[in-house]
């Protein structure tokens, strides 16, 4: 047990000192708490020449008991009485302070000391029921409070009837004081002993019952992978009896071509080098299938260092491993025609790039696509699809890939092939083979394709370049009449001038290298108290050559070579690092809309960026807005409406933008999980003097009032429209008159 330090004892004769050090030190040596506390009040009575003594001891159960007496021998009747620990605090409380003691005079409220569990014996000679001054009074009670370090009440260590019959002087109530001391040390550090014990028994018996019960599988294995104990789960897991699993080693029950795996980490294991890892690999059933394990194996070493056993669980993830390849499929592939997808097709395409071997690229359109959707519906058009998708498989030679990128759209790629004439004869090929008519639900159709031709290799930078001249390509057979097979012509084909490309090439580096590209971030106003609650982030570029550029100057040709996929990944990353700066911040939780571009739905991308851009910075998902315009989601597919939903069900709000200039779509706002519509500049801009502007804005916001979505006014620049938009009950405003884009520094 540790000892207190003595408190100041200056005061105290030399033989107190003596005397007291020789009890402090018997109570450094005793361990067990019912003797420490009985050899407490012992001393009391001895040292302290009180005519008895008692120890209180606060329990678990908020009762407060006798623990220790000492006195004379009918006290013992005392031991194991309780009382109730507000009474003690009531009574401790109306006590005068004597320091940290507690003197009760018998000239007050004896209803209190009746509550708690008393002892009273004759009174000894010295003891006097008339009162005069210094004098102890057979009815006073003298208390020392037991405090715990959190200044929690541990007990009480009460005395009785000095045999002087006077009140305890000042060497009595110090050394008191310490008795009260070193009792509540006793009971903490007792406590914190069972305290321990208890949770090392907790935790054994803890793990036993995991290890026994757990679902995952688990065993008890020696150094040389033997089995020495496993569970239940495993034996179901691996499908042996119990008795037969208990003869093999790990490795045999492992794949061949897995057993390495890990074997070096295990070694490390024994050695010391490390006290866990985890691996996976295969694992063989009984019935001869595949189980696809995740297994960590970790030590328990003895006070030596040594290893006391290895434990080893195994996780069946064989469910995960299908999902997570089933995911990775889909992520990959055209869900309706089980087609790579464009994702798929630009990493084979990269490759080609990569490794220096020319690639044949056809980019096919099925012609009229459109009147079989209008005329026997988007299931018919999907069925027409399938058809052809079979057959245009059917008709490529082996090793050439073909893929779906678009509605009616498909790509093939011919790795190694850049002769012109062979790439054409493979296209003809493909046009032959709807020289049959393909029957869409009884129906004969009639179809034909369009392709645009060109060859992939060592002037291409990214897979970007080369499907962009075999859609050129296409283009330019639809043009002359569709059904048609055109080789890609640069004299022909150039869509763009000089200065555009060389725009393309430096945005292409200025993503690949980081540089340049810079978020701002405009206000979005609460109009019913101006109080900024979030931003919209636009993006500007800080060209080498041209100086800082405005969206307009750059976004259409992002947009039309695709560069606005990566560009927009990169705001999102970008964006959702600055969200929680405290520059944007301002010490509350405001939201940042990030656009996204149609280009970037329906590609099985949108869902992953965001989950990691999210988990990157520490934003939360109410905290992201993700802002999409009305005509992109119209003419989005089914495959990109599906994803606006699962953003939407990670907690990611949706935004319509530029609501009005499209299609005006009330269906977007019943089918989509919008929680924010923003007017379009066009109705805000003449609000104040056009009446039917102010009738339109008036109406849409009314409409959204009843679907519970809210509403942002876009471009507000004047006091008029501000004025208008917030008395027609507008939410939220943005616009330069309240705040113009800004970038953090």
């Amino acid at each position: 047990m540790m000892v207190s330090p003595l408190p100041l004892i200056g005061t105290l004769r030399r033989s107190w000192l003596e005397r007291l050090l020789d009890v402090v030190r018997e109570l450094g040596t005793i361990g067990d708490i019912d003797q420490t506390l009985r050899r407490i009040t012992e001393a009391t009575v001895e040292f302290l020449e009180f005519g008895a003594a008692a120890i209180n001891v606060v329990e678990p159960d908020g009762e407060v008991v006798v623990r220790a007496v000492a006195g004379p021998p009918d006290i013992g009747q005392l031991l194991g009485r309780s009382s109730s620990l507000p009474h003690w605090q009531d009574l401790l409380d109306a006590a005068e302070p004597w320091g940290s003691l507690r003197f009760y005079s018998h000239q007050q409220d004896r209803e209190l000391i009746g509550r708690i569990a008393t002892w009273t014996a004759d009174a000894p000679p010295a003891a006097v029921s008339a009162v005069r001054p210094g004098s102890w009074h057979l009815e006073d009670s003298l208390f020392a409070p037991l405090y715990g370090p959190d200044g929690t009440l541990l007990g009480v260590l009460s005395v009785d009837q000095p045999a002087s019959g006077e009140l305890p002087n000042g060497e009595q109530r110090t050394v008191l004081e310490l008795f009260a001391n070193q009792a509540a040390v006793a009971i903490t550090e007792t406590r914190a002993r069972d305290h321990a014990e208890a949770r090392r028994w907790e935790a054994e018996h803890r793990w036993q019952v995991t290890f026994e019960r757990s679902p995952i599988g688990a065993a008890i294995v020696s150094p040389d992978g033997e089995l020495l104990q496993v569970n239940d789960s495993l034996v179901d897991m691996l499908g042996y009896p119990r008795e037969q699993l208990l003869k093999h080693r790990l490795s045999q029950l492992t794949h061949p071509e897995d057993i390495e795996v890990g074997t070096a980490l295990f070694q490390d294991l024994l050695d010391g080098v490390r006290d866990s890892y985890e691996s996976q690999k295969r694992l063989v059933h009984a019935d001869g299938h595949l189980v696809f394990g995740l297994i960590h194996v970790g030590v328990i070493r003895n006070a030596a260092g040594g290893i006391q056993s290895i434990v080893v669980q195994i996780n069946d993830v064989t469910q995960r491993k299908q999902a997570e390849d089933r995911l990775a499929h889909r992520a990959m592939h055209d869900p309706l025609t089980e087609l790579p997808n464009r994702t798929l097709l630009e990493e084979l395409l990269a490759s080609s790039l990569a490794g220096g071997r020319p690639t044949g690229v056809l980019y096919c359109d099925l012609d009229r696509f459109k009147i079989v959707n209008d005329s026997l519906g988007h299931e018919a058009g999907d069925e027409l699809l399938l058809v052809l998708s079979h057959r245009l498989r059917d008709a490529l030679p082996a090793g050439v890939s073909l893929g779906r990128v678009g509605g009616d759209e498909f790509v093939v790629l011919a790795p190694g092939e850049d002769d012109p004439r062979r790439l054409h004869a493979l296209a003809q090929r493909l046009t032959e083979v709807l020289e049959q008519p393909l029957v869409v639900r009884g129906h004969l159709h009639i179809a034909s394709l369009s392709i645009g031709i060109t060859v992939g290799g060592p002037g291409h930078d990214h897979p970007d370049e080369v499907l962009r001249e075999a859609d050129l390509a296409l283009l330019r057979a639809k043009r002359r009449g569709r059904a048609r097979i055109e080789m890609y012509d640069p004299t022909q084909d150039k869509p763009v001038t000089v200065h555009e490309l060389e725009l393309e090439h430096s945005l292409r580096s200025a993503l690949a290298a980081d540089r340049g590209l810079v978020p701002y971030f405009q206000p979005i106003i609460r109009l019913d108290d101006d109080e900024t609650v979030g931003y919209e982030a636009l993006v500007r570029w800080q060209h080498p050559e041209q100086g800082l550029l405005d969206p307009e100057d750059f976004l259409p040709m992002a947009e039309q070579t695709g560069l606005i996929v990566p560009l927009g990944w990169w705001m999102l990353a970008a964006c959702c690092r600055a969200a929680t700066d405290p520059r944007l911040t301002g010490g509350s939780a405001r939201w940042l809309a990030v656009n996204a571009s149609g280009s970037q739905l329906g590609r099985g991308q949108l869902v992953p960026e965001i989950r990691r851009g999210l988990a990157a910075s520490g934003l939360t998902p109410d905290q992201l807005h993700l802002e999409i315009t009305e005509s992109a989601l119209v003419e989005a597919s089914p495959a990109a409406l599906k994803e606006v939903h699962e953003v939407a069900e990670l907690g990611v709000r949706i935004a319509l933008d530029d609501f009005g200039t499209g299609y005006s779509s009330l269906s977007l706002l019943r089918d989509l999980p919008v929680s924010t519509v923003k007017i379009d500049r066009s109705f805000v801009a003449p609000i104040a003097v056009d009446r039917s502007a102010r009738a339109i804005v008036r109406s849409l916001i009314g409409l959204c009032q009843e679907l519970g979505i809210k509403t942002v006014a876009e471009g507000i620049e004047t006091q008029e429209q501000l004025t208008s938009v917030r008395t027609l009950g507008c939410c939220h405003g943005q616009g330069y008159l309240l705040g113009r884009p800004l970038p953090l520094q």
